[in-house]
């Protein structure tokens, strides 16, 4: 197929030619009309017509030129006839006046050009309109209004579509097509010259509305748009002087599509993208040495010997792409990039190998450099499942990795985006980027990162609801850990994402809770909800570090059910918790003074989880005396903190570090913190500040466990008449026991408090609960002896329940008065 050949091997090739071959059958059936070729010449401003002596005739001329084109204008004119003359009556202009819609004048000579048709070429409506254009760049008409995309697009299309040159019955046509398209490369000219100095400005908006025509499916289609960027990178090539722009950032992706162009098989297009190559390595040597260079002394050194020897040598791929790479900058390089991984894909017209080489080199250039990550990163998202050559995959993942590395903040944040369910191509590249030690380290980093940012931090950078980046987090979390490759990555960085997966955990329970009440429904139990999600990553980190013991504990006692309750949350923390205090020294202590930390700045969205692991890991023995005194303190503070669950959990801590004989001691000056909590309105908690109590008491020398028990014992006899039978039990037991304890001086405040315990257990002596009337008259008889009372004692014995309260009526009247007399 060759639809732009040279007349002989000496000849060069012009990007306008396109020469017709022997008389062969019609490429389309087109109809045939005869029509004499004329083309009009670009208007010329220094033409002798304007002499002294003509000067009268051609305001006339003009003036009926404005009128006949404001009169246009407004009319939906379709003869062709007139069209040519509105279009010839531009041309005739110097100027155009103040008061002319410029942008209608534009769009109606587009509209024009739209309404050709594409399958032939018979007329000169195409030319007329572009030289119209080109007349109009030269009364100084805003750029922007010449330049619009749209315009441009029209003019491609309406020429680049036309059937290819050799396919055209008649002569004329073929001359015609290429006749236009040297038109259009004067045109172009114009639109970039539109003063004495190329305008870079312009040059980026032609080529950028070129460059996807060099993809077409069509090869007469690419050889046009080939040979147009070539004709015009050298022109611009040859000149000395641009207009100042602070960037040309089209280079990369000129480069870039100009590169898998030279890998054609098409003769005609291989050798254009070449010699091309060759125009625009002169250009961005002048370019970049114009332009502002925030380079260091060993690029000005290159760019300055580059301008010495202009040598451009094509070899292979690899060489095109290190002689530019050495030039390019961060956005350039990325774009190269970009246009790589587009020819990679099995839709591409590209040779796929030429693209996979293309990446690997620039991966390859020395120092190398990227900027716009995010883009990149998108782009691999969106093209990755249409790439399925294994060695091109391999590319993708390098790149990636090296993204990973060296941008992991940016990479992490911009995948979460892409997929926040975490698609399959997502998963993909998740498993891509943890695919090496190194690179996986910094992602599972940032992916912590994500996890402990609070909510609020999420929404003031997102758009999206709080919540949704760390759900996201999660669901890539999930997918990493199913990778047994990346094992000794998550074992060292266990306790971070320990902590950040119960702290996402607690904050997605909270938030499904607070949707539920809203809705008033349940869905914690759906198989896809947020919940449910983030526990199976927890049991998902669990078992990829190897403790897989402690997974089957969880599940053995409800606890990961126990988690994703609201209610029940943090008894399922607490289970959790109390799993891993089998962890290694290391890991127990980042996580220990992690939570200690948090604790002291009370993360409000944190406490509560941060409290329950606190918690479990002091039963901890290896954590060190040091810690023991800031640990009281933020017991302390946990026993009056305003939450009931909080108070809940510090006295389960309390009962945890009680049972240990070297710790329990420290914890005595609590005691009067843990006698507030007797006043409580839960009675889950009283029964666990009346445990605490008792071991705390065990503990003490006997002079502080006798004034202790007197002030345990007023605050147990309000109890004695709660409504649950269990917290009497409790209650009555601990003051049976505290009556062994007082001793000497006391034994005068603890007989105040024995008197008024009587009546109490006298009442509740025939309660219909064996358990409770036992523990009553027990109570009873240890009061009586602490009392003295030996007579009572006796008939408590018996269990003589009259004889009992006459009895104690009579001791209960004289020791009242030896209580006066001695007041």
């Amino acid at each position: 197929m060759a639809e732009e050949v040279p007349k002989g091997p000496s000849k060069p090739i012009r990007a306008w030619e396109e020469t017709k071959p022997p008389q062969r059958k019609s490429w389309r059936k087109s109809p045939q009309r005869k029509q004499e070729l004329c083309v009009p010449q670009p208007f010329r401003a220094d033409s002798p017509s304007y002499c002294n002596a003509c000067l009268r005739r051609i305001d006339w001329e003009e003036k009926e030129a404005l009128e006949y084109i404001n009169a246009f204008l407004t009319s939906n004119e379709q003869d062709e006839a007139k069209k040519l003359k509105f279009l010839d009556s531009i041309s005739t202009l110097s100027s155009l006046p103040a008061f002319m819609d410029k942008a209608l004048l534009v769009g109606k000579i587009k509209e024009l050009i739209d309404h050709e048709s594409v399958d032939s070429l018979t007329g000169v409506m195409r030319q007329q309109a572009m030289l119209a254009i080109m007349k109009l760049s030269k009364m100084k008409l805003p750029w922007l209004v010449l330049t619009r995309p749209s315009l441009l697009a029209t003019c491609f299309s309406s020429i680049f579509s036309l059937p290819p040159a050799h396919t055209m019955e008649e002569e004329v046509e073929a001359a015609l097509c290429t006749k236009t398209l040297k038109i259009m490369d004067e045109m172009l000219k114009a639109l970039v010259c539109e003063d004495q100095e190329p305008n870079l400005l312009v040059l980026q908006i032609i080529l950028k509305v070129l460059l996807p025509w060099t993809t077409s499916k069509e090869v007469h289609e690419r050889l046009r748009a080939v040979g147009r960027i070539t004709w015009l990178m050298e022109f611009m090539g040859s000149q000395c002087k641009f207009q100042e722009v602070e960037e040309f950032s089209v280079l990369g992706q000129l480069v870039g599509c100009l590169t898998l162009c030279c890998a054609e098989q098409e003769q005609e297009i291989w050798q254009l993208a070449v010699e091309g190559l060759h125009h625009v390595y002169s250009f961005m040597l002048q370019l970049k040495s114009k332009m502002p260079v925030n380079h260091g002394a060993e690029y000005r050194q290159l760019l300055h010997d580059s301008q010495t020897e202009r040598a451009f040598w094509v070899t292979n791929i690899s060489n095109i792409t290190s002689i530019f790479g050495e030039y390019f900058d961060t956005s350039e390089c990325m774009d190269f990039l970009l246009v790589a991984i587009k020819g990679m894909r099995d839709s591409s017209i590209h040779d796929a190998l030429t693209a996979r080489n293309m990446l690997h080199m620039i991966l390859e250039v020395p120092g190398l450099s990227l900027g716009r990550v995010s883009e990149a990163v998108k782009n691999i998202h969106n093209h990755l499942d249409s790439i399925s050559t294994p060695l091109a995959r391999q590319e993708l993942r390098r790149a990636l990795l090296l993204l990973g590395y060296r941008f992991s903040k940016e990479v992490v944040g911009t995948l979460l985006g892409c997929s926040l369910s975490c698609d399959s191509v997502a998963a993909e590249m998740w498993k891509m980027l943890t695919s090496q030690p190194k690179t996986t380290r910094k992602i599972l980093g940032e992916l912590v990162s994500m996890l402990q940012e609070p909510a609020r931090r999420q929404h003031q950078l997102s758009e999206r609801p709080a919540g949704v980046p760390t759900l996201a987090a999660t669901r890539a979390l999930y997918v990493i850990l199913q990778e047994q490759a990346c094992r000794q990555e998550v074992k060292e960085l266990f306790p971070q994402l320990y902590v950040a997966l119960l702290f996402h955990v607690t904050h997605t329970v909270q938030h499904t809770a607070s949707q539920e009440r809203e809705h008033n429904q349940e869905d914690t139990a759906a198989p896809l909800s947020p919940v449910r999600f983030a526990v199976k990553a927890m049991e998902a980190l669990l078992l990829c570090a190897g403790y897989k013991e402690q997974v089957t504990f969880m599940m053995k006692q409800g606890g990961w059910d126990l988690l994703m309750n609201s209610d029940t949350h943090h008894k399922g923390v607490c289970l959790l918790a109390r799993a891993m205090v089998s962890l290694n020294f290391q890991e127990r202590n980042w996580i220990f003074h992690h939570l200690m930390a948090i604790l002291n700045y009370r993360d409000d969205r944190r406490y509560v989880p941060a409290v329950a692991l606190f918690i479990q890991l002091l039963q901890c023995p290896d954590l060190g005396n040091k810690l023991e005194d800031a640990i009281v303190e933020e017991m302390s503070r946990q026993l009056r903190d305003h939450q009931t669950v909080v108070r809940w959990l510090a006295l389960k801590g309390l009962l945890n570090l009680a049972l240990l004989p070297e710790k329990v001691g420290k914890l005595q000056r609590l005691l009067p913190d843990v006698l507030e909590r007797l006043q409580e309105v839960d009675r889950d908690l009283i029964r666990k500040a009346i445990a605490v109590l008792k071991h705390l008491l065990a503990s003490m020398d006997r002079q502080s466990a006798s004034r202790a028990a007197v002030q345990v014992a007023e605050q147990l006899l309000p109890l004695f008449d709660d409504v649950s039978s269990k917290l009497r039990v409790l209650s009555i037991t601990l003051f049976k026991d505290l009556l062994e304890l007082v001793r000497g001086p006391n034994r005068r405040q603890m007989k105040e408090h024995v008197l008024q315990s009587l009546v109490p257990l006298l009442l509740l002596v025939h309660d219909e609960r064996p358990n409770v009337s036992q523990v009553c008259w027990d109570t009873l008889s240890s009061a009586a002896q602490f009392l003295r009372w030996h007579q009572l004692s006796g008939l408590i014995q018996h269990k003589e329940t009259w004889q009992s309260c006459d009895c104690l009526a009579c001791s209960w009247r004289i020791s009242y008065r030896a209580l006066v007399a001695c007041s």
